[in-house]
């Protein structure tokens, strides 16, 4: 076998399979999420940042006051200007109209309360190697706990170097030469440049690997879906295994996979091998002996995927496929805890990079894989049990209408004779009889008469178990003749409408048809209490049409099917399996009070017309 069929999803199954690549810096969504990131980021932390800058000012202001008690009023003025620039921020960051600005905003309100620590070394005559000192340390800190990148860090450097430098130049001095000073705060200003600048680019890295990692996430979780769902689809093996190699093409990426499994638990092994080309995957049989294939199952017994190169067994199975693959991955297809299958897939070496999280995908899809062809196995056993169970049914019919018939012909051929010989038997006694016997001779007529009464009986069950008519004239006839009897002993007026009285089938569906006929006015009688039935038979062109309909009490038909009673009979029951027998349809459709109706449809062939004849 040989199969060739697109495969329309192939680029978005296997893509979401491939080695991760490294992430387009230029994607303007992924600059602007990073962004959007950064911005949640700094909002969160910004009470941290600009509480270690008002800390750091706090401690520095607690040694100052250590040593010069005389600055309180200066530094009480100087720290509550700081705070109230702090807390200004806060309430504009967390306010929604501002909420975008917030790097801006914290990186001003920083700079803010280094010019005001700047202002007060100024105001107050401190040391300008304490301020140098105190600088740095808010560079460092602020760099640290606000990850905002050059974008925040550049303009607090700047200002905070800007501010010394104003101080150096309105005469703020400290013990160290002033060249020391500016090195100082210079050095840290770009230190905390290049370390919010490297932060950035390794935060970006990060975030960016995440995106990746997330999208190929959901792209294996979409493939996973679409495999589950596409090998689902059917429940015919060779439909499931078909699909299962092209899912798993697809899916993993590969471009050749060879699927071996079972057809039952107990049966031979057999092989596919497929090759993707293009967008076309092409199927083929592997012909060999399946007992050369039955140690890669034992070897696939771990029941754990994984990467490997070819064993010995591998490359003797797969010897006329093609170039042997280099190194191939082994799946073992397993549900619930018994081995269905194995799939040998080629890969190629970038598997390595990414082995863990392909296998892992590997092992789920063949989870699927292995669940669809379990079911598939199962269906198959159904429906092969189900076979044989319509088998028996039919056999069991036939049996049944066979020894119907037997006794029909036996009542007709035997007994009536029988009867027929006792009655030609009274009638020679009495002409044998005395003239003056009156009463013997009016007593040889009685048992004649009920001879002939119970001879009528035999008669009318032999032709109720298997009307000769049927066999001579056809359904039609036969119907026409059980409605006429019924309508002559005062039952139910039973019409017969048929657009071609003439029509002949073959026998067994003209058997079908009387006998569901027959089933359905013997319910009719017994049950329905009606006074009219309407039989109509139609011919279409591949189908004949029974229905019976009467206007009797009618029952719950839905009922009746979904939960039947026991007493119930099974009259429904065994009409239904005589049509199903033939590949046909009933349906009953029936109300409380609204009487019922039967519809019979049923596949015919015409038989030839040897032997019909027009019913009268």
């Amino acid at each position: 076998m040989r199969l060739t069929f697109e495969g329309g999803k192939a680029d978005r199954l296997a893509g979401g399979m491939l080695p991760l690549p490294m992430a387009d810096r230029s994607e303007p969504h992924l600059d602007d999420a990073f962004a959007a990131e950064t911005s949640r980021i700094t909002a969160r932390r910004a009470g941290l940042g600009l509480g270690f800058v008002l800390g750091l000012a706090a401690v520095a202001g607690l040694l100052e006051l250590a040593y010069y008690p005389d600055r309180l009023g200066k530094l009480v003025a100087a720290f509550t200007t700081e705070v109230m620039v702090c807390a200004a921020a806060l309430l504009a960051i967390r306010g929604g109209r501002l909420g975008r600005f917030v790097v801006p905003i914290t990186s001003a309100a920083a700079v803010a309360v280094v010019v005001c620590m700047t202002l007060y070394v100024a105001w107050a005559g401190a040391s300008g190697d304490a301020l140098a000192i105190a600088l740095v340390l808010a560079l460092s800190g602020v760099a640290l706990l606000c990850p905002w990148g050059p974008r925040g860090q550049v303009p607090l450097a700047l200002g905070t170097l800007a501010a010394y430098l104003l101080a150096l130049a309105g005469g703020v001095r400290g013990g160290l030469p002033v060249p020391y000073g500016i090195l100082c705060v210079g050095g840290g200003a770009v230190t905390s440049i290049l370390g919010a600048l490297f932060l950035d680019l390794h935060r970006r890295a990060i975030f960016h690997q995440r995106v990746l990692l997330e999208r190929r996430r959901d792209e294996q979780l979409a493939t996973l879906y679409d495999v589950t769902r596409t090998v689902a689809a059917t429940l015919e093996l060779q439909d499931v295994l078909r699909l299962v190699c092209q899912s798993m093409l697809h899916a993993l990426g590969v471009e050749r996979l060879w699927l071996f499994w079972r057809e039952s638990p107990d049966g031979d092994l057999r092989a596919l091998a497929a090759e993707r080309r293009d967008d076309q995957v092409a199927l083929t049989d592997l012909h060999g002996d399946p007992a050369c294939w039955e140690p890669l199952l034992r070897a696939g017994a771990s029941r754990v995927p994984a990467l490997l190169e070819p064993t010995g067994e591998e490359i003797a199975a797969l010897g006329g496929s093609g170039a042997l693959p280099a190194r191939v991955l082994r799946l073992p297809l397993e549900f619930r805890s018994a081995l269905v299958g194995l799939i040998l897939a080629e890969v190629g070496e970038h598997r390595g990079a990414v082995e863990t999280s392909f296998l892992d995908f590997a092992a789920t899809l063949g989870n699927s894989a292995a669940m669809a062809i379990a079911n598939a196995r199962l269906y198959a056993l159904v429906r092969e049990h189900r076979a044989e169970l319509q088998r028996l049914s039919n056999k069991r019919l036939d049996v049944v209408e066979e020894g119907m018939r037997r006794i029909s012909r036996e009542l007709h051929d035997g007994t009536c004779q029988a009867l027929m010989a006792i009655k030609l038997d009274l009638v020679l006694l009495e002409r044998q009889l005395p003239a003056d016997a009156a009463a013997l001779h009016g007593s040889v007529r009685d048992v004649r008469d009920q001879v002939l009464d119970v001879m009528h009986s035999v008669r009318q069950m032999s032709h109720l178990l298997h009307p000769p008519v049927l066999d001579d004239f056809g359904a039609v006839a036969a119907i026409e003749s059980i409605a006429e009897k019924y309508r002559e002993t005062s039952g139910p007026e039973v019409r017969v409408d048929c657009s071609d009285p003439a029509m002949r089938f073959t026998p067994a569906v003209e058997l079908l048809l009387f006998r569901v006929f027959q089933e359905g006015l013997a319910n009719i009688v017994k049950h329905a209490a009606a006074s009219r039935v309407d039989v109509r038979l139609t011919r279409e062109p591949e189908v004949v049409l029974l229905e019976i309909e009467d206007d009797g009490r009618g029952f719950d038909a839905h009922a009746y099917f979904r939960t039947p009673s026991p007493s119930a009979g099974l009259g429904l029951v065994s009409m239904r399996e005589r049509v199903a027998h033939f590949g046909g349809v009933l349906r009953v459709s029936s109300r409380p009070g609204s009487g019922t109706r039967i519809l019979v449809r049923v596949p015919v062939e015409p038989f030839a017309r040897t032997k019909a004849a027009t019913a009268s």
